[in-house]
């Protein structure tokens, strides 16, 4: 039973430690897309972390007034917020054109890429740290 009570545990712990290290990772790259330390997020569809950790993020409901629309799935997201600034959570979401990067896991570390015609495309010039990627 104890055996059980802190395998429960060390389970909650380490994805609560990955949720808050997301969040960390989505804040430090919403901040250097948009330039703005406290952005507004719309989150298409479920995004654990940041419903969990906003950071410095404001979440709204409403993606015409977003400066930033977090998407984990491409389905349905509302024809006047296409042209906006999407960034994905996982690497199929690249497919898109008018997605200019992604944050994911793959065997279980954080793996982050832009591209770099399509944050021209929309004029965002990211931080120096996060150059290393950027594909060219």
């Amino acid at each position: 039973m104890i055996k059980a009570i802190i395998l429960c545990f060390l389970i909650t712990t380490v994805y609560a430690g990955d949720d808050k290290t997301a969040s960390a990772i989505f804040n430090m790259i919403t901040k250097s897309i948009t330039k703005k330390s406290h952005a507004t997020v719309y989150l298409h569809t479920q995004v654990n972390a940041l419903e969990k950790h906003p950071g410095n993020l404001q979440i709204i409901k409403d993606c015409k007034k977003a400066d930033l629309l977090i998407v984990s799935t491409m389905d349905k997201i509302p024809k006047e917020c296409q042209q906006k600034i999407i960034f994905g959570t996982r690497y199929s979401h690249l497919k898109n054109s008018n997605v200019v990067g992604a944050f994911f896991w793959q065997k279980g570390r954080p793996n982050i890429l832009f591209y770099e015609k399509r944050l021209k495309k929309k004029n965002i010039k990211l931080a120096p740290s996060f150059e290393k990627y950027i594909e060219k």
